[in-house]
This record gives structure tokens, sequence and C-alpha cells, in this order.
């Protein structure tokens, strides 16, 4: 046996008073510590990696370089232009419903006015035709009157 995979002896001894006799009970564990082995191998890998990611990345309090400052105000320019065209196209929509429903306004306004001006027009025009009934009446009747019909 190794010193990795530990032995564990139990001895058990037991005597019987009536048949004068002792018994003795052997057990032996063996335990392997393979699991362990592997578990710190693991840990070790691991920490390898870190260290050498560590290593190879960049200091975080670098200065930045010309490309990337040029690069990031170009980034922030895009930006800025992409919110200006959001927001003008927000405001054109706007402006659109607004032209949209005070045009639907101004044409229920123009259709309520011609309904009324049809109104009065034909107000006007029965006003018309029953003066000119009375009229005729009014004419036919003096005219009667005044030039009797010579009788044959």
């Amino acid at each position: 046996m190794s010193d990795i995979e530990p032995e564990t002896t139990e001895v058990r001894t037991t005597y019987d008073p009536a048949t004068r006799t002792t018994t003795e009970v052997r057990r032996t564990e063996v335990r392997s510590n393979a699991a362990a082995w592997w578990i710190a191998g693991i840990v070790a890998v691991v920490a390898i990696i870190a260290v050498v990611f560590m290593v190879t990345q960049p200091a975080p309090n670098s200065q930045p370089t010309t490309d990337q400052l040029t690069a990031a105000a170009d980034q922030g320019r895009a930006q800025a232009a992409a919110d200006s065209a959001t927001a003008a196209l927000s405001q054109a929509q706007t402006q659109a419903q607004s032209a949209q429903q005070n045009a639907s306004a101004n044409l229920r306004i123009e259709a309520d006015r011609a309904a009324r001006a049809r109104a009065d027009a034909e107000a006007a025009a029965s006003r018309a035709a029953a003066n000119a009934n009375d009229a005729g009446r009014d004419a036919s009747s003096t005219t009667s009157d005044s030039n009797p019909a010579p009788q044959r």
C-alpha cells in the first residue's frame, strides 16, 4: 500500500461466557484519495490559466491609443446622428398626425357649411315657389275682378 491509499483496520473482539469462546472480527477498509488528487490537479490548471490570462491582458490603467480615441469619437458622432434622426422622425410623425386631424376637422366644417348652404337654398327655393304661387293667385284674382270676361 502507498500513502495515496490509506488503510483503516478495525478489530472487534467478543467473548461468549456460555461457550467460553473468543471471536475476533477484523475489518479492513481501503480508502482511495484519487478524487482528491484529481481535484487538486484541476485547481492547479485553472490557476495557471488565470495567471496566463492576467499576464496577457493590457493593464486597466493604460492610456488609449489615437486609433481608439478616433474610433470612439466616430462612434459618438454616429450615435448622435442616429438620435437626431430618431427625434426628427418622431417630430415628423407628430406633425403628420396633427395635419391629418386638422384636415379632417376642416373637411367636417366644410361639409357642414355645404349642408347648411343646401338647406338655405332649398328653403329659399321653397319660399320663392310659395311666393310665386301666391303672386299667381293674386294676379288671377285681381284680373278676373277688374276685367269681366265677355259673355257670349
